[in-house]
């Protein structure tokens, strides 16, 4: 507005001053008409006036013009200063935000005094200070001891080589504490100020788990070298000094030891030690388990420790008190679960030994456990080798005199075969033989009784039925002896038919009705499933089951019972059974297949047979019992025959293929019960249960 009032205020006068000149020419033209010279002069006088006028017109418009040009220049000079202004606040407000913002705490350092100048919030967070308080802060109180030079030169290099830094600078907070940062710092501008920045970062939790991780590097390879030397050493107690060293050395003891236990732990033996002295080791070394801290661990398996044995009540030993111990600490040696020794290292100056030192020195110990277990296998191992060998040399002697045995025992047997042969041929024989005479004498015994029956008187009739009794029981010895021949021999014959088995049990029944009566016995037979059908000979099948009913009515006392039942047997049953019932028949379950099977069981409440006669029954000639007892009769209560009833059930049972088997406890009052096992006409039988 100035400079436009000053412009417009040299126009009017300009303008003024031309006017008036030309007033003046146009008032004196008319008075020099009086004279030439006048009128020249007037008109001169004119001509100026308006060549002042034209000139003074065309300057004001060119100035007319600049003041408008300076005008819009001036106004888009304000225009500009004020965007650059706005942009600087926004700047300045971005770059604010940013350093604010930032995840890492930012500051600068004054480059001749150190101080801090500027920190962001994080810098604040970190070192407890507000961004007012941080830079009237002496260096000091930031950095503790030697870090505080450690800081200065820091920032020497960085103003020597534009960058530094530095990985491990302690710094010290607000309120006392410290932290560990990593500082990395660069030369730079701010304004025309030259200043150092850098970014701090609290690596404290860093720098503890790089230090723990170097300790569990050198523990594991601590656990790598007492493995690997309890791997190769076959000298137990160099490779147990050798540890021992290793270990005293890693945990900075003056000393220590290794027990281990013997005699079924009753007695520690000090195998090694280190740094104790003589009159130390005559009491250790008289220790038992229990004693001191280092027994109370061979007892408990657990380990102890002390922090000041001077002061410790459960310390045995006086002399560890005179020598001057404090620290002590014991771990057992253990190997499944066994404590087979104690280790023990020991400080004399109080200490505490860390949970990961206890946990090392543990591992330590399972190691040193399972390598004292293989030596001590090893030992045993060389000990049984030496017995192997002198075991070995005694065994061929044993073998060749075992040879002599055998070539007697194979004499022996080829002896014993030929006997039996002899033996089942001499009853073949003998029975062939006996049948013709037999014949002779039974026939003529009943010619005698037909034609002398009237001729003859009571005491004559009474000869000649014991003649014919006799006869017939001893026609049936022979015929039992020709079957068990024939048996023995596989030469009998059977028949291949289907049989009813609840038929033919009524009938075997039947058969002993009148003996059950007079003995007042009670017969049973239980209800048998209707379709229960066997494929094989009636007539030897209705022997076997005679023989076993006649068996029961032997060998139950008057009022007894006598009992048949039968049903289906599951495979799967018979293989539960099958170790109680292979000394019965091993080759019924090598053959029997899948076959379905029926169990018929005669029972009977008479005279129990032991458990250890169970088998023997089965045999030739075999009777239960004292021989010198023995009568015979089929009927009476006690009567015997020659031991060939049940050898006969037997084979004719395993001839069908299937079996037979007593169980009894001995006992007079739960009797005996025979089971015999045959398989089911596959047509008509029932399925197995």
């Amino acid at each position: 507005m100035g400079r436009h009032s000053s412009t417009t205020r040299s126009t009017k006068i300009l303008t003024g001053i031309t006017a008036g000149a030309v007033l003046t020419a146009l008032v004196l033209l008319p008075m020099s008409a009086q004279s030439p010279p006048a009128r020249f002069a007037a008109a001169v006088l004119l001509g100026l006036s308006l060549l002042s006028l034209l000139l003074t017109t065309r300057f004001l418009g060119r100035l007319n013009h600049h003041h408008s040009t300076l005008e819009q220049e001036t106004t888009h000079w304000r225009e500009q200063a004020g965007q650059q202004e706005k942009s600087a606040r926004i700047a300045q407000k971005r770059y604010r935000q940013i350093l604010d913002h930032a995840g890492d705490a930012i500051f600068f350092i004054h480059p001749e005094r150190g101080t801090l100048v500027e920190v962001n919030r994080q810098a604040e967070k970190l070192l407890g200070y507000s961004a007012e308080e941080i830079p009237h802060l002496s260096l000091s109180v930031l950095f503790p001891g030697s870090h505080h030079r450690r800081y200065v030169r820091l920032v020497k290099r960085v103003l020597r080589n534009g960058y530094g830094e530095e990985s491990n600078l302690t710094f010290r907070r607000q309120d006392g504490s410290q932290f560990v940062g990593a500082v990395h710092a660069r030369l730079g501008e701010m304004g025309e100020d030259t200043l150092v920045h850098g970014v701090l970062r609290d690596v404290t939790e860093v720098k503890r788990i790089e230090t723990e991780l170097r300790q569990k590097n050198q523990d594991l390879l601590l656990i790598n070298r007492i493995a690997s030397r309890a791997a190769v050493s076959h000298d137990l107690d160099e490779m147990l000094a050798i540890i021992l060293s290793e270990v005293t050395q890693a945990m900075a003891a003056d000393g220590g030891g290794i027990y281990l236990l013997r005699h079924e732990r009753t007695d520690m033996d000090l195998r090694v030690h280190q740094g104790i002295e003589d009159t130390v080791l005559a009491e250790l070394r008289a220790l038992s388990p229990g004693e001191g801290l280092a027994g109370r661990v061979a007892i408990s398996g657990h380990p102890r420790a002390s922090a000041n044995l001077q002061k410790d009540c459960r310390l045995a030993s006086p002399a560890v008190r005179e020598a001057g111990w404090h620290g002590f600490q014991a771990i057992p040696l253990t190997a499944q679960d066994r404590t087979l020794g104690i280790l023990f290292v020991f400080t004399r100056s109080k200490r505490v030994f860390s949970r990961d030192q206890v946990q090392l020195l543990m591992t330590i110990g399972r190691h040193l456990g399972t390598a004292v277990e293989g030596a001590g296998l090893l030992d045993a191992l060389r000990w049984q080798v030496r017995l192997t060998e002198a075991s070995s040399r005694e065994l061929e002697r044993s073998r060749q005199t075992l040879r002599e045995h055998l070539s007697r025992v194979e004499e022996s047997n080829r002896t014993l075969a030929r006997i039996d042969r002899m033996k089942s041929n001499f009853l073949a024989l003998a029975s062939h033989e006996l049948r013709t005479p037999l014949t002779c004498v039974l026939s003529g015994a009943e010619m005698l009784e037909g034609r002398l029956q009237r001729c003859v008187d009571q005491q004559g009739e009474q000869i000649l039925n014991i003649i014919h009794q006799g006869a017939r029981r001893l026609t049936s010895i022979v015929e039992d002896l020709l079957e068990v021949a024939r048996i023995e021999s596989q030469d009998i014959y059977l028949a291949r038919e289907a049989v009813h088995l609840p038929t033919l049990l009524q009938e075997v029944g039947s058969t002993f009705a009148p003996v059950m009566a007079a003995r007042k016995l009670c017969y049973q037979v239980a209800e048998l499933p209707d379709m229960a059908c066997v494929c094989g000979d009636s007539h030897h099948l209705k022997k076997a089951f005679q023989r076993l009913v006649e068996n029961a009515v032997k060998f139950t006392p008057e009022g007894g019972w006598v009992r048949i039942s039968a049903g289906p047997i599951s495979h799967e049953e018979l293989r539960c059974r099958e170790q109680e019932l292979r000394k019965f028949s091993s080759s019924f379950f090598d053959r029997a297949g899948q076959k379905p099977m029926i169990r018929v069981c005669v029972e009977d409440s008479g005279v129990g047979i032991a458990p250890e006669e169970h088998v023997q029954v089965f045999d030739k000639f075999y009777e239960v019992g004292d021989i010198t007892e023995h009568f015979t009769s089929t009927t009476r209560f006690g009567g015997k025959g020659v031991g060939l009833g049940l050898t006969l059930v037997k084979g004719m049972v395993e001839a069908h293929g299937g079996m037979i088997w007593v169980e009894s406890d001995g006992t007079t009052e739960k009797g005996s019960a025979f089971h015999v096992l045959l398989p089911m006409e596959e047509s008509g039988g029932l399925a197995p249960a």
